[in-house]
């Protein structure tokens, strides 16, 4: 099991953000942007802003999609946190691939464990029956301690992602691993789960391909460093999640009330 809603993203999000502007290449020891990273933290948040508004529409009960977990939309998502994931894995593996810089991963953690006990206690609060307790935050959390581990190593990362990836696959582990022993005591679903298998696996390849010359040299740079939107969605994601989906739902429950449709669908959960 192995899926995420709403909630997901946003950890994420503040997960790339943290680090967006401490990515080192390995080439040198100067820091500077990647636009092929800004690239991919745009097009995951457009997918991400498509994948909730539609998510949005069958909250308020405009459609009936099977969304988030209904055939397409879970491999949907699955490409979204990909995206996320590998971007992460990366940013680790360009700002520390050369030299672990202790104090501003440990500011890095700090701030994500930070963020991922305030999602839990926030879920907690409004969905006590779906609360996030491993949401994208804490799995990041978790997983860059794994990943610091091979940071300098990405052959053996490479070959520990896909590893992990192909246990997961041939159903070796249990996706609700290492939850297994206190399953009864969490919700059956989550509105944020990552688990570790496979997801640590894509954060691997992630630290992999942040070591790799040909992603160092920034290989769409040429094509999008001087596209505006890319600069602004890459650079801006945090600020886009965190303002996109109270705008929906303003606009989604001001039309509801304006028509007379005050209540809501019944959720999957």
């Amino acid at each position: 099991m192995w899926y995420f809603d709403g909630g997901g993203c946003l950890a994420a999000l503040l997960t790339l953000f943290i680090d967006r502007t401490s990515m080192a290449t390995s080439v040198t020891t100067t820091f500077r942007r990647l636009h092929t990273i800004d690239l991919a933290r745009a097009l995951a948040i457009v997918l991400m802003v498509g994948f909730h508004f539609v998510y949005d529409l069958r909250f308020f009960g405009y459609v009936d999609f099977n969304i988030p977990d209904g055939a397409g939309w879970a491999q949907f998502r699955a490409m979204i946190v990909g995206l996320f994931l590998l971007c992460a894995g990366s940013s680790l593996a360009l700002a520390h691939g050369r030299h672990i810089q202790w104090k501003k991963f440990t500011r890095r953690q700090f701030q994500i464990v930070a963020g991922a006990a305030a999602v839990s206690a926030a879920s907690w609060l409004t969905v006590p029956n779906n609360y996030i307790y491993f949401g994208i935050l804490h799995f990041i959390a978790a997983a860059s301690l794994v990943a610091l581990a091979l940071v300098k190593i990405p052959r053996a990362s490479l070959l520990a992602g896909c590893a992990i990836i192909l246990a997961s696959w041939a159903s070796l582990v249990s996706g609700r691993w290492p939850f297994t022993p206190i399953d009864y005591l969490l919700p059956a679903y989550s509105n944020d789960y990552v688990s570790v298998f496979p997801w640590l696996g894509v954060l691997l390849i992630g630290v992999w391909l942040g070591h790799q010359r040909f992603f160092q040299c920034d290989p769409l740079a040429r094509a999008f460093a001087e596209n505006r939107a890319v600069q602004v969605l890459g650079q801006h994601s945090l600020l886009i999640y965190l303002l996109h989906q109270p705008i929906f739902f303003a606009g989604f429950y001001a039309v509801s009330i304006g028509c007379g449709w005050a209540g809501f669908a019944c959720s999957p959960q």
